[in-house]
């Protein structure tokens, strides 16, 4: 049979069946002990386990017994992020999840198709309550008067006001930058591509992998949204954040299923949107990770099972749809056919492989504090010449529908470090002096969340130690200042403002900002 994934906010009145069977089995799995494959702390533990932060959350008591050793090294702290496995990782798994789930609510006297629900919040334009959780995250009680699993106290969800209620914002869901884009794997320094960079097994220690588009946002988006912290600064002993604000904790909270569920929803999206929206074919991702630690989760009887991510590509033959695969991005209009034929044709052939050069850097790494930052990049004139020359050629072939895509911008914060994941960071180029940057929209870079920063600048987490990076594209920044005449070939100006008022011991940096052109 092919099981259907239902819409969230679709299910119907509260408490539901399938949202009352899924906190009915969350609490079953609740009740296994974390040396069991099967249950909520191990299948937990698989995406980043650390004992400190699961102590202090009440899901690890000082002297339990934990599983063997050579469990945790092959089951546990495996999650694949700033990676083209970030997608087909996170499917098998939420594929194990659900099945051991279903078993669940099986044996609990539920229906044998049970699904795993999604959270459609890019569908927020059309219907605002999805911003939000349905009242079955809230409520205490389940209607027999039990604990409700569902609902987690404020200090493990705080959101982002920090009272628990979890409403999302517009501004950091943005999703046309990784739904319009044309290429599923990221290059070094340019795109950083729908899916991801190419890399190995990679559980966030290179620090030079910037975030693929659909993890950075959505995906890293939501989960600081939910999560947040107390406010408090991060010098502070009682400085907390909520369990979907750092990877090591994040597949505690129920709410990170059904939002990785939309995230593995927005891959069949993207793929349908576009003929020429193609999964990789090259070996070293089908028959991926190539080297290093197989993909491997348990079953619902708690036996190890085996993946390559040629086996996690096909949804029909994984058993599997969703409800609905609306595009949450309008469409750009079809170019008219006269409009085509008096277009010059293009006069260079589309490449596989782009060119990427560096043509810009700042001079030094950068501490954030207080509200803003900026610097100045210095560019090379030559290179940005050429970068305008070739906008300029593009902008003359707009029309021809068969214009390649030849000449392309990229910001990367490279090296960003922090002690604090909740952290928005948003990114302005050329704001003129004395203005404020919600005055000039044209010039915003795009926004980029520090989701899982703190422990991949920790040397002695097995995320990392050296950062996170993000790749935005300012192409048509870069081409609204050469249109009308404001492209200084020496100099952008780069400006950082943080979404908190940053101090010190917040320990927030970033190593360079670069800029790169892509092209042919």
């Amino acid at each position: 049979m092919t099981y259907v994934r239902k819409d969230l906010w679709k299910l119907g009145e509260t408490w539901n069946p399938t949202l009352l069977w899924y906190a009915k089995a969350v609490r079953e799995l609740q009740t296994r002990p974390i040396t069991d494959p099967t249950s909520w702390r191990f299948l937990a533990a698989i995406h980043g386990f650390d004992e400190s932060l699961w102590k202090t959350d009440g899901y690890y008591s000082p002297g339990e017994k934990l599983p063997a050793l050579a469990d945790r090294e092959l089951f546990w702290d495996q999650c694949q992020h700033r990676t083209w496995f970030f997608l087909p990782w996170h499917r098998p798994y939420l594929l194990a999840f659900e099945n051991i789930v279903r078993a669940a609510v099986v044996k609990l006297g539920g229906p044998a198709d049970w699904t795993l629900p999604y959270w459609d919040y890019d569908d927020y334009k059309e219907r605002p309550e999805t911003l939000g959780l349905p009242q079955e995250f809230y409520d205490k009680t389940l209607p027999d008067g039990t604990p409700n699993p569902l609902a987690l106290p404020v200090d493990l969800r705080y959101g982002m006001d920090g009272n628990g209620t979890i409403t999302l914002a517009t501004v950091q869901l943005e999703l046309a930058k990784a739904i319009t884009e044309g290429q599923y794997k990221g290059v070094q320094g340019g795109s950083p591509g729908f899916g991801g960079p190419v890399t190995g097994f990679q559980h966030g220690r290179n620090r030079d992998y910037p975030f693929g588009l659909l993890e950075s946002s959505p995906h890293n988006n939501v989960h600081n949204m939910v999560g947040g912290d107390n406010g408090e600064p991060d010098t502070s002993p009682s400085y907390h954040e909520g369990l979907m604000s750092d990877p090591r904790t994040a597949g505690l909270d129920p709410i990170f299923w059904l939002h990785h569920a939309n995230i593995d929803r927005l891959w069949q999206v993207w793929l349908n949107r576009d003929p020429s929206h193609q999964n990789p074919t090259e070996s070293d991702f089908v028959d991926g990770p190539p080297a290093g630690r197989p993909f491997i989760f348990p079953d619902a009887n708690g036996e190890s099972t085996f993946w390559k991510v040629g086996q996690t590509l096909d949804l029909k033959a994984l058993g599997y749809t969703y409800e609905s695969f609306h595009d949450p991005v309008p469409k750009a209009p079809k170019v008219l056919k006269e409009a085509v034929a008096f277009a010059p044709p293009p006069t260079v052939a589309a490449v596989k492989e782009p060119v990427v050069e560096l043509i810009g850097a700042n001079s030094t790494s950068l501490k954030l504090q207080g509200s803003k930052v900026a610097t100045q990049v210095r560019l090379d004139k030559p290179g940005v010449a050429r970068v305008a020359k070739n906008l300029a050629a593009k902008g003359l072939r707009a029309l021809a529908a068969t214009a390649p895509e030849h000449e392309r911008v990229f910001l990367n914060l490279e090296n960003i470090r922090a002690r604090r994941n909740n952290l928005f960071l948003e990114v302005y180029v050329n704001v003129p002096d004395g203005e404020q940057p919600g005055a000039h929209p044209e010039l915003r870079a795009g926004g980029v969340s520090l989701f899982g920063a703190k422990a991949a600048s920790d040397a002695n987490d097995p995320h990392g130690g050296g950062g996170v990076s993000a790749s935005l594209e300012i192409t048509a920044i870069v081409e609204a200042l050469r249109a009308t005449g404001g492209l200084d070939l020496e100099h952008l100006q780069v400006s950082l403002y943080p979404d908190k008022e940053l101090g010190a011991g917040d320990d927030v940096s970033v190593g360079r900002i670069s800029i790169y052109r892509q092209g042919e």
